[in-house]
């Protein structure tokens, strides 16, 4: 069966997706919220496209398009390593609220052999999973060992109602309110920064908004500046939008009153702003970034006497045992390896992502870096997966990573939990569901124990 349509495969174009951190101004917040929304909620609906049809090429300058494509819209305040005992919380409830909604299911008649078999894979898996999925991976979102989180852009977004909005982009961006973690060191602060003013049509004509607009290109390039304007009907109870936000509803919007004040004009133009960010600047930036690093790394670290002279370097007696290793900052090699494949991942490019995967397992298990080991051995696996090739190693990688994660103690359960999830997920597309079946009995016995 094809990886992409299995149900697995679409988890990991939907949720390993790039991330946005999102700074905004109190009036901008304001214009949103005149509507019931918040600008992330306004615009995570358009964040994912499926028909996005991009012309991307390999480091190896291998053509390939990306048909399908998603960025996830983050507040800078929620970049942030997850407490445990709260993400602990947050699963337990998923469990709790499953295990009510499924009663119905569990009293009622079996469904019929022949309707389930007529079913797609992708719909086989029970809602509850899916849902305890996604939970329990956004639970480990903006981990120490992972650049999957960490942000490749920053939408800086300013009203027009804002007093000296240019000089407001540079407030924004101060690093005394950035997230902890790009002042530690720990993520690269020197992203693809994008500006954008937002008007309010309530507030009067967008000329004034146009005027800013021109300023911004002045001061700050034409590429990286946008205008948008919402709120420009003139029914609150959002009846122009009505039926064409309702697809949106299943985006986590279903509680709040939503699109008030929004058009299909403002739709259309929060969509088209959206694919113009992915397809033009997204996409390109990460793109151009896979071709540095890939040559940073390939004159560093491949190669059979550059890989001698790490070996070298790296004296196993002298490293102490830590789950975690030797502190590792974003400028670091085996930083810069980790966002190269991520990236490429990402992106699709499973085969560099794999290559470079294997590169930093040997590096991570000579530093006894075994939380990071762990991480790379399960992405190598789910590359093998991806790339439909050698069953073998891809359950070596997968087991490798959850007994490793295992071994470390408390601060790997979750990631083991995790791991053996998307395991078995492995297994049951390659029909393989006894094996599927021994994972999830040992992620029971051995995870939440």
């Amino acid at each position: 069966m094809d990886p992409l349509r299995s149900y697995l495969g679409r988890l990991l174009l939907e949720d390993v997706t790039p991330v946005v951190m999102v700074l905004t101004t109190p009036l901008a917040e304001a214009a949103c919220r005149r509507s019931g929304l918040s600008f992330v909620d306004m615009l995570s609906p358009f964040a994912l496209f499926k028909k996005i049809d991009v012309p991307v090429r390999t480091a190896s300058d291998q053509p390939y398009r990306l048909q399908m494509f998603k960025i996830r819209m983050v507040y800078a305040s929620y970049v942030r390593k997850q407490d445990d005992e709260v993400a602990d919380e947050r699963t337990k409830l998923v469990v709790s609220e499953a295990s009510q909604n499924a009663l119905p299911d569990l009293l009622s008649d079996p469904p019929q052999l022949e309707d389930v078999l007529n079913k797609p894979e992708a719909e086989l898996c029970p809602s509850w999973i899916k849902r305890f999925n996604r939970e329990l991976i956004r639970t480990l979102s903006f981990s120490e060992h992972e650049t999957f989180d960490h942000p490749v852009a920053c939408l800086l977004v300013v009203s027009s109602k804002d007093k000296e909005p240019i000089s407001k982009f540079a407030d924004l961006f101060n690093t005394n309110q950035l997230p902890p973690l790009l002042n530690e060191g720990i993520m690269d602060p020197q992203i693809l920064k994008h500006y954008l003013v937002l008007h309010d049509q309530q507030d009067g004509p967008q000329e004034i908004a146009a005027n800013i607009l021109a300023e911004m290109r002045s001061t700050l390039g034409l590429n990286g500046c946008k205008l948008l304007c919402i709120n420009s009907s003139t029914q609150a109870d959002g009846s122009d939008a009505d039926n064409s936000w309702l697809p949106y509803k299943a985006h986590g919007l279903q509680n709040h009153e939503g699109a008030c004040f929004l058009n299909m004009e403002d739709m259309n133009q929060i969509k088209d702003f959206m694919q113009d960010f992915a397809s033009n600047h997204i996409i390109p930036y990460m793109e151009q970034k896979i071709r540095v690093l890939n040559q940073q790394v390939a004159t560093t670290r491949k190669g059979f006497r550059n890989q001698i002279k790490n070996l070298w370097w790296r004296k196993r007696d002298d490293v102490p045992e830590a789950a975690n290793g030797p502190m590792y900052t974003f400028t670091s090699i085996e930083s810069q390896i980790r966002v190269l494949s991520d990236y490429a991942f990402m992106l699709r490019d499973y085969e560099l992502a794999l290559s470079n995967y294997r590169l930093l397992s040997t590096d991570y298990k000579l530093d006894k870096a075994w939380k990071r080991f762990a991480g790379v051995q399960e992405m190598s696996g789910l590359c093998y997966f991806m790339l439909d090739q050698s069953r073998k190693d891809a359950e070596y990688c997968m087991e490798n990573a959850f007994t490793t994660y295992l071994r470390i103690g408390s601060s790997g359960q979750r990631n083991a939990a995790r791991c053996g999830l998307w395991w078995a997920e492995m297994l049951k597309t390659r029909g393989q569901h006894r094996e599927a079946s021994a994972v999830y009995f040992r992620i029971s016995n051995e995870v939440y124990t």
